[in-house]
């Protein structure tokens, strides 16, 4: 045998091979799954005993190109091929490294694969070595095979693809990451503009839409329309079945916009149960009648959850484009808002073009710019009392004030309750004020003489708080006041509206002393009703009845037959806007406990340190002309 030493040339073991390998990484190695290929089965069974004794365990052979195909056909699984190196002898009829080196790289389970050809010759060959290296051949061994170079070139090779089926791994790692991170950043673009529930728009979507539709209309001279949709009984559904059902609901209505409207309309969700839909090229006529198609689709809207059925409406808001305005995206949203909120306004179920001469915009505003003043006069005690005598027919004497709330502004000006009252109602403000009323008005009661009597203004809302009762049984008790000179008023209205509250929290009151009037009595439609079973001890007739009673034989006969019925029940009366003698003259004949208004006294300020039960001084100035 010819002991020519072995020629070997590795060209990937050069440059990636930077250390020696471990005991562990050695092991790894010699698991790895080598193929044989060759025509000679001799040639053969040397090779794999060669391998076999350097500590090589999973070796395959393959006699003949056909065998040598399926093989690596076989070798596939899940898209990867288990065989990590192919010895490949030149003697193998029909396929020459280069062809097989050529047939791999086609096929991603067989590319990175190494190959180590044998050559026939035993000496140099210029020639071959650049032909086979320059066509991706990993190693070319020169016989004679020795087990000093055979094993060490195959574990390199093997060392070679290991290393190759790391670097493809991390790329395909690097892959997926890169197209999870274009999945997530198209994601991240589509909720920019997008809302998460319904896939329509978002707000952000429509100001751009509004500023390319402005564009349009101010360049083109063409108009568009924005509509603004508020489903007017969500709140009740998604109260009473929770939200699941609410947003069952809201994807159910996206979608109906979805068919209503057309394509190329931007459909937006504002907030909860607020939708909106800007329409380009389309004219007022043809926006009304399109709004009109809206409503209609919402009117008796059914919605089916656990066996309920709910029905629907909404209320819509239309704000018409056009090129005679110089509008921001950002006011026309505003605009589109607020025909929405009067749509809403004036009985739901409705459409509305926005106008800026809408009342109920200007109801808002004014509760916007009085809400802080409020809170202020609150925190920097800005609030006064003023009086007004209440005469007793009987005694004829004035025996009670009642406490009229003034707001401090700017100098000597006073705000009245009309201007601030309605605000503080709706802003959750008004218990603060009927606390401090309350407060105020026992602080001055222990001040004046004990035959004079309050009566302290509540609101309906009072009788929700359960922090009122305890506040007056306090005070009771810090003034040492005797509770029959409190008299609390709450209007018809108020009492009507809370009932059932409004009804216990009179209750309890009167059995610490206290009275109860009834304010405002007669403008509402039951009031006779309400006053068989509403335990009060005064009733106040409305102001309406009393400022034309001796020139309206109705008026009269009303204002007569409430006195009448009150008295039947135990209950005194009490006319207020009396400003003339000849109704004083017309109430005292029809047997009226009590007189309030201008012929009496106007509100003032101060209040008398002694009782006045002189009638005539008293009447002196008021004598009809």
């Amino acid at each position: 045998m010819d002991h020519t030493p072995t020629t070997q040339i590795d060209s990937d073991a050069l440059t990636t091979l930077t250390g020696p390998l471990s005991p562990k990484d050695a092991d790894i190695l010699l698991e790895k799954h080598i193929l044989l290929a060759g025509d000679k089965s001799a040639e053969l069974v040397f090779l794999s005993t060669l391998l076999s004794l350097s500590g090589f365990r999973q070796i395959q052979t393959a006699q003949g190109n056909e065998a040598l195909l399926q093989a690596l056909r076989t070798g596939i699984s899940a898209d990867h091929c288990e065989i990590d190196l192919v010895v490949l002898d030149s003697h193998l009829h029909g396929t020459t490294p280069r062809e097989l080196r050529s047939m791999l790289d086609q096929f991603d389970e067989w590319r990175l694969i190494p190959i180590i050809a044998l050559s026939p010759e035993t000496n140099w060959d210029h020639q071959q070595l650049l032909t086979d290296l320059g066509h991706g051949v990993t190693t070319l061994l020169y016989r004679p095979l020795t087990a000093e170079a055979m094993p060490p070139t195959v574990m390199t090779a093997l060392a070679v693809k290991h290393e190759r089926d790391q670097q493809y791994q991390r790329q395909q790692q690097l892959e997926e990451e890169n197209a999870n991170l274009r999945v997530m950043e198209a994601r991240l673009q589509f909720s920019v503009n997008h809302d998460d529930l319904t896939g329509l728009s978002n707000r952000r979507r429509l100001e751009q839409a509004l500023d390319l539709s402005l564009t349009q209309v101010r360049h083109f001279q063409t108009s568009s329309a924005l509509f603004y949709i508020d489903l007017d009984s969500f709140k009740v559904l998604n109260d009473a079945e929770g939200h699941e059902a609410g947003d069952a609901l809201l994807v159910q209505v996206a979608n109906s916009l979805r068919r209503f409207f057309k394509t190329h309309d931007t459909l937006v969700r504002i907030g909860s149960d607020e939708f909106a839909v800007l329409v380009d090229n389309i004219d007022t006529e043809i926006a009304m009648n399109r709004a009109e198609g809206l409503r209609d689709l919402f009117d008796g809207y059914s919605f089916s959850h656990h066996g309920h059925q709910y029905h629907l409406s909404a209320s819509i808001g239309v704000k018409c484009i056009v090129n005679d305005e110089q509008l921001t995206s950002g006011e026309i949203l505003s605009h589109a808002n607020q025909a929405c909120f009067t749509a809403k306004k004036r009985g739901r179920n409705r459409v509305h073009v926005y106008s800026p001469d809408d009342r109920e915009m200007h109801t808002l505003r004014h509760s916007v710019e009085w809400a802080p003043r409020i809170r202020a006069a609150l925190k920097q005690e800005q609030f006064v009392l003023e009086f007004q005598p209440i005469y007793a027919l009987d005694e004829q004497r004035i025996n009670h004030y009642e406490c009229l709330i003034r707001m401090c502004g700017d100098g000597d000006m006073l705000f009245y309750p009309a201007e601030f009252i309605p605000v503080a109602e709706a802003m959750g403000l008004i218990q603060q004020i009927d606390f401090w009323v309350v407060n105020q008005a026992f602080e001055l009661m222990k001040t004046l003489p004990a035959a004079l009597s309050f009566a302290i203004n509540l609101s309906g809302n009072i009788f929700l708080d359960q922090e009122f009762y305890p506040l007056v049984q306090r005070k009771l008790t810090e003034t040492g006041i005797a509770p029959e000179r409190v008299v609390f008023e709450i209007t018809e209205t108020s009492a009507i509206s809370n009932y059932e509250e409004a009804k216990r929290m009179v209750s309890s009151l009167r059995q610490l002393g206290c009275r109860f009037a009834l304010d405002d009595f007669g403008a509402g439609f039951n009031s006779y009703s309400y006053l068989k079973h509403f335990p009060v001890d005064i009733l106040k007739i409305d102001g309406g009845f009393i400022t034309d009673l001796d020139n309206d034989p109705v008026d009269q006969l009303l204002v007569k037959s409430m006195i009448d019925i009150a008295h039947s029940l135990g209950k005194q009366v009490v006319a207020e806007f009396v400003e003339r003698q000849s109704t004083l003259a017309l109430l005292q004949s029809y047997g009226v406990d009590y007189v309030q208004g201008y012929l009496i006294g106007k509100p003032q300020s101060e209040l008398p340190t002694a009782i006045n039960a002189d009638r005539t001084p008293f009447f002196a100035d008021h004598a009809d002309d």
